[in-house]
């Protein structure tokens, strides 16, 4: 059966013109193809440009990215440095002012006794001990890594909206490309070239300003597989090149020594697989890769519809270990499928659906319809429209880590795009004659396993039913204006943002998680920011109590602009604190798990702080945020992690700042949508807050006489001026062109042109 190419497929404007055709394709390309360069000084966040202002910013234009020439994996990792115990009395100092913004007088007041009494020589000091020496000890890659993989493997809840995330990518700028079968080939012969690198160990280190970032998350990018078991699932890694030097003692993954070559394809919940690589792990070409996508479309069209087994993916995890074992004691056959699945390098999903807004495609990357997904492996996941993002199982990596490669797939499908034109031509009935290599993987179920999924479609149905998505893309200003006018931290600037909006909804401030990368650290992961700070409380007070230029006797600067630098500056702190392995919440866990596993030898009960409802009240994240930029995405999010909360994924461009905001429909107290108009609302006013800033205003150019409304004082400058014979130019003068252009180029951060 033939393929349906032509559907949903974008097309440049229409043009009698070729060479204005070609033109605007020739533009888009190179406009896109020059991202490396021209977003160099993009803001991303997997290199720290936006957790800092101006002032502390080295060079904001120079890639982060860079590899030594003699510097192995092995010899790179040996100089990240293991992940430090913070200070027990620092990390009491910060937990309570953590909290002065949460709680009432009375609930501080019992906080602070608590984190006395875990101070007190005989409980405290003796925990640190001995997570200090489990931090030295060699058997371990990290003090942390265990219990950090445990509190993702031994969640029950599916993992499908409340674990994993996506990433969607922005459109192929040329409208032509945007073809289901073209642009899923490209994006996997991008994948699978980010593979043969890492195999072929040709990937280039990570580095944040000159520090070298932890690698170890790199191998569970492809061919890794979340697996279900009762009470804790397992990450299983399909690698012959197993972990070397001091990454041997990391218990994350299990491994079964082979090299994968195949990919999986689903396709209306029917799953095949092809062979995608050869020897050297060099990829199939695109042309090779559109026919066998082609084909799995086809075969799938000319059968009936299929029982969708991929729902147990969605299912209690519990449920799903005891599922998945009785497919398997069914038939063999369920063992074999289930095996090409985990081993797959990827999961491709050929969605039939065409989102139309930016809105349908979030819902449709975190979690769709719960058909034609498995939500235990990446699926790369590319729309009837063209459309495409990834959905990510989040155990086996994070998004600092992930975010780099969805950057690497994107632009190689940007470079190596393919038309409708050529699809058509290498996939139509002439060249389907052509054999391909296909293997469909079959299910054999009964009745009672068919039962269970329809009870788990009918459970997710409701999950999906009770999770509000909604996407803000912010337009007025971006990165640039903040980095550049306001001289402070995006992020940072960002999270206040977040603070005053849920102020306006709430009237109050609540435990807030922006997620930190401590992958400075050997086998880091994060570490939480608490935004909710003293400061932030005190800034979002004042947007109610007083006017927007308002300020005290003595005082140079408007009350409210002096509380948003304090609250960006505190921020800015905890950041940094939280990046060098100095935060709160980490350690915390640490100092209760060392006495969980260890009560026995103990002879204090357990520390009242872990019991108080400071630490409840201060680790109910009803504000989960994390920020990944890329000019590669359009969208990144996650679900929200409490009934009563919101999940909040960010991007700070340039010029512009997306938002995708996650809650529960069910609690009526936390509508994304509200929460997208306040924060629209809430980033004009802190714009406004730093333009009423007296020092800017003093520094404003006049503008010239032909842009001046003449009133009283201008009338007789304005007769001399048109007596001269002058008139008002539609162009302006050449310098004043290149002027303007400098100054546009400036606030972007992009590099200016040298004059001839």
């Amino acid at each position: 059966m033939p393929v349906d190419l032509a559907a949903s497929a974008k097309t440049p404007p229409a043009t009698d013109d070729e060479d204005e055709r070609d033109s605007f394709i020739n533009q888009s390309i190179r406009r896109h193809l020059s991202v490396p360069r021209l977003f160099a000084s993009e803001v991303r966040s997997v290199f720290g440009w936006t957790d800092v202002g101006p002032e502390e910013d080295d060079d904001p234009t120079s890639p982060k990215l860079s590899k030594p020439p003699s510097d192995t994996l092995t010899e790179h990792q040996s100089r990240v440095p293991r992940l430090p115990v913070p200070d027990l009395h620092e990390t009491a100092k910060t937990y309570l002012n953590s909290l002065a913004s949460l709680l009432t007088a009375d609930e501080f007041d019992l906080a602070e006794e608590e984190v006395n009494e875990l101070l007190k020589p005989t409980i405290g000091p003796v925990l640190q001990k001995e997570l200090e020496a489990r931090a030295a000890d060699p058997a371990h890659a990290s003090w942390l890594e265990n219990w950090w993989d445990d509190s993702y493997l031994c969640s029950r809840d599916s993992i499908a909206i409340n674990v994993n995330y996506f990433f969607a990518f922005e459109d192929d700028p040329v409208p032509e490309n945007m073809v289901q079968v073209g642009r899923a080939a490209s994006l996997l012969h991008g994948a699978l070239c980010a593979y043969q690198k890492i195999k072929t160990e040709k990937l280039e280190m990570d580095f944040e300003r000159k520090n070298p970032l932890c690698m170890s998350q790199i191998s569970r990018v492809f061919a890794a597989t979340r697996v279900p078991q009762l009470n804790e699932d397992k990450i299983i890694t399909y690698t012959s090149t197993e972990p070397t030097g001091a990454d041997k003692v990391s218990e994350t993954s299990d491994f079964v020594h082979m090299d994968p070559q195949h990919v999986v394809v689903l396709c209306e919940s029917k799953f095949y697989s092809f062979d995608a690589v050869g020897e050297d792990f060099e990829p199939k070409s695109i042309e090779e890769l559109e026919r066998l996508l082609a084909a799995c479309i086809a075969k799938s069209e000319a059968t009936g519809p299929a029982i969708p087994v991929e729902l147990c993916t969605t299912m209690n995890r519990d449920k799903w270990a005891d599922l998945r074992q009785r497919m398997i004691l069914i038939s063999e056959v369920n063992r074999a499928t289930l095996e090409a699945i985990q081993s797959a390098v990827i999961v491709v999903v050929l969605e039939p659906l065409a989102p139309d807004s930016d809105e349908e495609l979030s819902r449709l990357l975190l979690h769709g319809s719960g058909v034609n997904r498995w939500f235990d492996k990446h699926n790369l996941i590319v729309c009837r429209n063209g459309r495409a993002g990834i959905n990510f199982e989040h155990a086996v990596g994070d998004g600092s880590t992930t975010l780099r490669f969805a950057d690497e797939i994107y632009q190689h499908s940007v470079e190596y795009g393919r038309p409708l034109e050529l699809v058509a031509q290498n996939v139509g009935e002439g060249a389907a004659a052509r054999k391909v290599k296909l293997v469909e993987h079959v299910w054999l179920i009964n009745k009672e396993v068919e039962n269970i999924l329809r009870d788990a479609y009918e459970d997710f149905k409701a999950e999906i039913l009770g999770t509000e998505t909604s996407v803000l893309g912010f337009k007025q200003f971006g990165g640039a204006f903040i980095k550049t006018v306001a001289g402070m931290s995006p992020d940072a600037f960002v999270q206040v943002a977040m603070q005053l909006a849920y102020y306006k909804n709430f009237g109050r401030n609540d435990a807030t998680y922006e997620a930190a990368s401590t992958r400075t650290f050997f086998h880091g992961r994060t570490e939480v920011v608490r935004s909710a700070t003293n400061e932030v409380k005190a800034f979002c007070e004042s947007c109610n109590a007083s006017a927007l230029t308002h300020r005290n006797a003595g005082q140079k600067h408007p009350t409210q602009l002096r509380l948003l630098r304090e609250a960006v500056k505190a921020h800015t702190d905890y950041m940094k604190k939280a990046k060098q392995g100095n935060g709160v919440d980490r350690h915390l866990l640490g100092l209760r798990m060392i006495y969980e596993e260890n009560r026995e030898r103990f002879k204090f009960p357990l520390p009242s702080i872990f019991k108080g409802s400071g630490y409840r009240k201060s680790s109910h994240w009803n504000l989960s945020t994390s920020h990944c930029g890329s000019p590669s995405l359009v969208s990144f999010g996650f679900g929200p992690v409490v009934g009563d909360g919101f999940g909040i994924g960010y991007m700070i461009k340039n010029n512009c700042i997306a938002f995708n905001i996650t809650s529960n429909f069910h609690n009526r107290s936390t509508p994304s949508d509200i929460m997208a108009c306040l924060l629209e609302g809430a980033l004009v006013h802190l714009k406004s807050i730093v333009l009423s800033d007296p020092e800017r205003v003093s520094r404003r150019q006049t503008h010239g006489m032909s842009f001046s409304h003449p009133t009283t004082h201008t009338d007789e400058l304005l007769v001399q001026w048109l007596r001269s014979g002058k008139r008002f130019s539609r162009k302006p003068a050449a310098d004043s062109v290149k002027d303007s252009r400098d100054t546009v180029n400036a606030a972007a951060g992009s590099p200016q042109r040298k004059s001839a």
